[in-house]
């Protein structure tokens, strides 16, 4: 039973292989949706996915992600204002 167990937690997937697979999981999923889709997309689930993860955070760390994502989301915005902005 012991031998059984450890070859079924053997195929599993380990935590340190999520952040790829999820990765290419949204790569594959955006490749395939037009820019109204993606738009829709991101306008439903990012609100959603924030206010799941916050939900599990206590002040610091919810403080923490905040300031970090502001600073994350900025920096996109500016990089693609400035791309435009050298059209």
């Amino acid at each position: 039973m012991n031998k059984m167990m450890s070859s079924m937690m053997d195929k599993m997937m380990k935590p340190e292989d999520m952040p790829e697979m999820m990765n290419s999981m949204m790569d594959k999923m955006f490749n395939k949706m037009s820019a109204k889709d993606r738009l829709d997309f991101v306008s439903t689930m990012m609100p959603k996915c924030l206010n799941m993860i916050f939900s599990e955070l206590d002040s610091d760390e919810k403080h923490d992600l905040a300031k970090g994502m502001i600073e994350k989301m900025i920096s996109i915005f500016k990089d693609q204002l400035k791309t435009e902005a050298d059209k």
